[in-house]
C-alpha cells in the first residue's frame, strides 16, 4: 500500500457538533480518491487519482468534477505536502488523527480533516463506482 497513513475517510466536522456543511476527503488504497463538499441543496465532488511522491507528499490528479452547481472544469493535477497531527476535538474524549492537505480544489483547504474511519463509507464507495 502506498501512503497508507492517509487511506481512509477524513472529515472537517469529525469530532465537532454538526453544522450545515462538511467537506470530506476519501483515499482508497488503490490510488483513487475524492473530496466532497456538501451543504443543504448543494454538493461538489472531485474524483482524483493519487500517488505518494515523497514522504508526506502526494500528487493529486483530478479526472472528474460534478455537483449541483453549473458544470465546472476538472482541476489541474497538483503535488502537495500534507501533515497528520493528533488533536483534541470537542465531542471526542481522546485525540484523533487530523489531516492537513492544502489541495487547491478543496472548498475548505486550510481546515484539518479528522479521521472518521480507515474503511470509507458505502456511500462514497458507491459514488466512486457511479462516477468511474
Amino acid at each position: 500500500m502506498h501512503g497508507d497513513e492517509i487511506i481512509g475517510q477524513w472529515s472537517v466536522e469529525a469530532g465537532y457538533h454538526t453544522s450545515m456543511e462538511d467537506e470530506q476527503f476519501v483515499f482508497w488504497g488503490d490510488g483513487v480518491g475524492l473530496v466532497e463538499y456538501a451543504r443543504p441543496h448543494a454538493t461538489e465532488c472531485v474524483l482524483f487519482r493519487w500517488t505518494r511522491t515523497a514522504i508526506r507528499t502526494v500528487r493529486l490528479e483530478p479526472y472528474r468534477r460534478d455537483g449541483s452547481a453549473a458544470p465546472a472544469a476538472v482541476p489541474e493535477a497538483v503535488e502537495v505536502g500534507y501533515r497528520i497531527a493528533r488533536e483534541q476535538r470537542p465531542l471526542i474524549g481522546e485525540t484523533l488523527p487530523v489531516l492537513y492537505l492544502p489541495a487547491p480544489f478543496a472548498t475548505i483547504p486550510d481546515s484539518g480533516y479528522g479521521l472518521i474511519t480507515r474503511e470509507p463509507a458505502v456511500y462514497f464507495t458507491n459514488r466512486r463506482r457511479a462516477d468511474s
